[in-house]
């Protein structure tokens, strides 16, 4: 059985191999350079490590899981004094390698034969492996069961993570394995009884997702993150924004169609608006596309790059001139966030004239890599998918107590159903009911302290819930640590 199925995976991989010659995406030709069994056992074989240091294997199979599996990694690294080998399947992992602690060596798994993992086991004497969510290969698993390697799946849900006919398939595959893992923490009550009943030998545990931890985590170490001067100033810009031109700062997070047009339409809200448009493809020419879309209706936009080359030269510094800056400061103190912003370099003391920030009605950020800085200054943040079922992330967000606005198509989503069954976030029927909401946020006035249907109010609720949810979540890495330590075999350093 597995002798056809290794030969098969060896077909797929040299008929992918022969597609390169065609395709020329450097996307898709990394992704099956990672698939080369030669590259793997080479990059084994050169490696060189301490032989009396205890070393875990950690499996994931794209980013969102490795950012799961990184809080839980840092615990393991502090109380057990343990080094990683991660293995990824795809490549958009790979930039989140950075933030894994204590990595003896990462790389991508190559093509699913049991002589790939068995040089692995060889070579370093790895006694756990770690699966995160899903991705269990089969000859991956026979390797780790033969050789007597303790095997963990973190972040286990029922939920599947395809639809249709290949959500089941799935699904039911991934049944025969369940039954034989050592250890499962499960993600959910749901979860935890749905593992209980598929299997009588693995010890089930009800463990929380570490997906909520490792966003928190980000959210609280902002502060130190040393960001560029270029960006630090179109902080204080967007602030400048909402403190002296009154202003309420909504970021649209990877918006898809539905989200997009409601951008535009609040462009006729632009005295009371600012928009920062974070699309997920930003590539030169989409960015363009959607800048003609926003000038069409007469809306005064600018893309990031643009802005931050007149950014340093409109910087006022209060600490280092005698101007006077005149601005209205009755500001609504139902909408302003009343914190100080978490971010690192941040001048407090450096504004822009009113004649310089009324040139800009909407900012589309055209750079990767500053989503999280974005939603902290945020009034509200949009995600994207919400109305068609494709949600992006919302604990990026909701992570610094943002209000989260979305769809009611985010059932897929576990941790977008959370927030809104809690009231950490708001979800609305179509994007017509999402764009009055917006509306009636800055035409209506409060009418009394009982007024809790004003969108005010609304938002600082769902702020408020947003934080209790997070103190709320259980620690996911303080579970699964004191699992292994209570199986024995480890002990904890201090």
């Amino acid at each position: 059985m597995f002798f056809i199925y290794e030969l098969c995976q060896k077909i797929i991989f040299h008929f992918l191999n022969f597609l390169c010659l065609f395709i020329k995406d450097k996307k898709f030709k990394r992704f099956v350079y990672l698939r080369d069994s030669k590259v793997f056992q080479k990059k084994i074989s050169e490696l060189k490590f301490n032989h009396n240091q205890d070393i875990y294997w950690f499996h994931v199979a794209s980013a969102g899981e490795m950012e799961q599996a990184i809080p839980v990694a840092r615990r393991l690294s502090t109380d057990l004094k343990v080094k990683f080998f991660v293995t990824y399947y795809s490549p958009s992992a790979e930039p989140f390698l950075k933030n894994f602690p204590e990595i003896l060596l990462a790389i991508g798994l190559p093509i699913d034969v049991r002589k790939n993992y068995q040089c692995v086991i060889n070579k370093m004497q790895i006694k756990k492996i770690f699966f995160v969510r899903y991705d269990i290969w089969p000859s991956l698993y026979d390797v780790c069961k033969k050789n007597s390697l303790q095997i963990n799946l973190l972040s286990a849900s029922e939920k599947k993570t395809k639809n249709g006919i290949m959500g089941f398939i799935s699904t039911e595959w991934n049944k025969r394995y369940y039954k034989n893992m050592d250890n499962i923490f499960a993600v959910s009550k749901e979860d935890f009884n749905y593992f209980s009943k598929q299997n009588t030998k693995s010890k089930i545990y009800l463990a929380g997702d570490a997906k909520w931890a490792r966003a928190f985590e980000r959210a609280k170490t902002l502060s130190e993150k040393k960001l560029e001067k270029d960006f630090s100033c179109f902080i204080s810009f967007c602030l400048d924004q909402k403190k002296f031109m009154q202003k309420k700062c909504v970021v649209f997070g990877s918006p898809h169609k539905d989200e997009h047009l409601i951008a535009i339409s609040l462009c006729n809200f632009s005295k009371d608006y600012f928009i920062i448009y974070v699309p997920h493809d930003v590539k030169e020419e989409n960015c363009l596309k959607i800048k003609k879309e926003f000038e069409n209706k007469n809306s005064r936009v600018v893309l990031y790059s643009d802005i931050i080359k007149t950014l340093r030269n409109n910087l006022i510094d209060e600490t280092k001139t005698n101007i006077d800056i005149k601005y209205n400061l009755e500001i609504d103190k139902n909408y302003q966030i009343n914190k100080n912003y978490n971010v690192y370099n941040l001048k407090y003391n450096a504004h822009f004239l009113a004649e310089y920030l009324n040139q800009f009605e909407v900012i589309i950020f055209d750079k990767i890599g500053y989503l999280a800085e974005i939603y902290e200054i945020a009034d509200a943040a949009i995600i994207g998918g919400g109305f068609d079922g494709q949600i992006h992330n919302v604990l990026e967000a909701a992570a610094h107590a943002t209000p989260v606005l979305l769809g009611n198509s985010f059932h897929r989503a576990r941790e977008a159903a959370d927030l809104v069954n809690s009231e950490a976030a708001i979800s609305f029927q179509n994007p017509n009911e999402m764009f009055q909401f917006l509306v009636q946020w800055v035409s209506l006035k409060e009418r009394g302290s009982d007024s809790t249907s004003h969108p005010s109010i609304r938002l600082n609720l769902t702020r408020t819930k947003t934080i209790e949810l997070f103190k709320s979540i259980p620690d996911t890495s303080e579970i699964i640590l004191n699992a292994l330590l209570l199986q024995g075999g480890e002990k904890r350093n201090r």
